[in-house]
């Protein structure tokens, strides 16, 4: 029996030894993917199986290919692939623009935090979440007296690259398992401390309450502090010196849970570099490092499509007995 992403649905339990990525496909039921896009995904034209075009760009990311145009030529190449995807021959790359175009972001965010509501019912994650931010280079191109190619990318400063033309994507990890919990893609430019209010606020939405949050000083903020408290959780934030003025203890935090610098405290921080090492896996083992198309959406959309990728790993890890390689991305590659 194929086991399914439904808990109520019996699972095929596997050792080590037979990870794949097939194994990963023939552990999936694909149909939560048709009853998200159902009422987004309109038939004019003769539009691809969402299920098919779903399991290509599955495909797309635990392969590591740059681009739709290169997921085509792998199609063409690999005539399993192109049948195990559901295709009885290979789509064209505009088909892939048209699939994403009728499903659109939000549509795609919902496949998302599915998987998350399926993990949480797995395992207890959320309680101790990182926060962090990483930049992604835009798809885009300056020509002399024109506007750039892409109207929604901005430059911004990154504390590892300095200036980046493109987006960001600021993600909220559970620091213990480290998988993704919430992601909100914008402009380069947009500060990290002004998208974490919505990224609390998203983790609300889905049933995570955390206990503990965690962040670097770029989220360093009177009002991130006093909301995190209204959430019932404790900020554990680092501190941006900029904003102290000479104060060793700022008003807003004599009252905290937590006591800043307390053993207790540094030991939490700690944590906070597994948000690091999820967007680490997230460029060097899937595809979002490699931004090929415009526009905010569409790059909602390609960062979206790394995080099912991840967050799909996981879930077939946890449902046959193999919960160590949870994070393991590598293990179900080829």
């Amino acid at each position: 029996m194929v086991a399914s992403l439904n808990p109520s649905m019996p699972i095929r339990v596997q050792g080590d030894k037979s990870l794949s990525l097939e194994f990963l496909f023939d552990n999936v039921d694909f149909m939560f993917v048709w009853k998200i896009v159902m009422m987004r995904y309109h038939l004019r034209g003769r539009p691809h199986d969402p299920i098919a075009m779903f399991k290509a760009l599955l495909l797309k990311e635990m392969r590591q290919l740059s681009s739709r145009r290169k997921l085509v030529e792998f199609l063409k190449r690999d005539s399993f692939w192109l049948r195990k995807c559901g295709f009885e021959k290979p789509p064209s790359h505009n088909s892939f623009s048209d699939f994403v175009d009728r499903v659109g972001a939000d549509a795609t965010e919902e496949l998302f935090y599915y998987l998350v509501k399926q993990i949480m019912e797995l395992k207890n994650i959320g309680q101790l979440v990182a926060i962090d931010s990483t930049s992604l280079k835009g798809y885009a191109h300056f020509w002399k007296n024109k506007e750039c190619s892409d109207p929604d990318a901005r430059w911004g400063y990154s504390p590892t690259v300095k200036w980046v033309f493109g987006y960001k994507v600021h993600i909220a990890v559970d620091a213990e398992s480290e998988l993704p919990l919430a992601f909100i893609v914008t402009p380069a430019n947009v500060y990290d401390s002004i998208e974490y209010p919505e990224i609390l606020d998203k983790l609300i939405q889905i049933g995570i309450q955390p206990k503990i949050v965690l962040a670097d000083a770029g989220y360093d903020s009177k009002k991130n502090y006093l909301l995190t408290l209204k959430y019932g959780a404790t900020p554990i934030i680092a501190i941006n010196k900029r904003k102290m003025k000479r104060k060793k203890v700022r008003d807003f935090e004599r009252n905290l849970p937590i006591k800043r610098n307390s053993e207790l405290w540094k030991s939490l921080y700690k944590k906070r570099s597994s948000a690091e090492r999820v967007i680490s896996r997230l460029k060097e083992e899937l595809a979002l490092r490699d931004v090929k198309v415009r526009g905010l959406d569409n790059v909602r959309i390609h960062a979206a499509f790394s995080l099912i990728a991840m967050l799909t790993v996981a879930l077939v890890a946890l449902k046959t007995g193999n919960g160590h390689r949870a994070t393991s991305v590598n293990s179900f590659r080829f």
